[in-house]
């Protein structure tokens, strides 16, 4: 796997928990954690895969459409509190790492410390 796909997974996986996304212990056939999403579990590389993404002009557009319907209604859109996420990651590396202590399954073991992996590579993400 190159960088620029180790990127891209990163980034469905940051995205899916900006938008409020829980990573889950287990993991998907392609290797990435799964997740809680409005009551579906999900795979943020497969389940997610499939649809191309527009280019990035074309992905500003809803964005400003949904802010004009935000300023119609007098709301104003809430702006993504990065700090907020990166506690949440944290949080969850903690609680992974302290589940970690009691756990005698290698299949667990492995995927608990595969989520751990990931939270710490989207935490450095995050710092770019």
């Amino acid at each position: 796997m190159n960088e620029k796909e180790t990127n891209d997974k990163l980034q469905r996986i940051t995205k899916l928990l900006e938008i409020g996304g829980t990573m889950l212990a287990n993991h998907h056939e392609c290797g990435a954690p799964m997740f809680r999403y409005q009551g579906k579990i999900v795979c943020p590389v497969c389940d997610f895969q499939e649809k191309p993404e527009p280019p990035r002009e074309s992905k500003r557009a809803p964005e400003s459409q949904k802010a004009a319907k935000t300023q119609k209604s007098g709301q104003e859109p809430e702006p993504v509190d990065l700090q907020f996420i990166k506690r949440i990651i944290l949080t969850k590396i903690h609680e992974i790492t302290t589940s970690l202590e009691d756990e005698t399954d290698l299949h667990r073991m492995k995927d608990k410390l595969d989520c751990i992996e990931q939270g710490i590579k989207i935490l450095k993400l995050m710092q770019e």
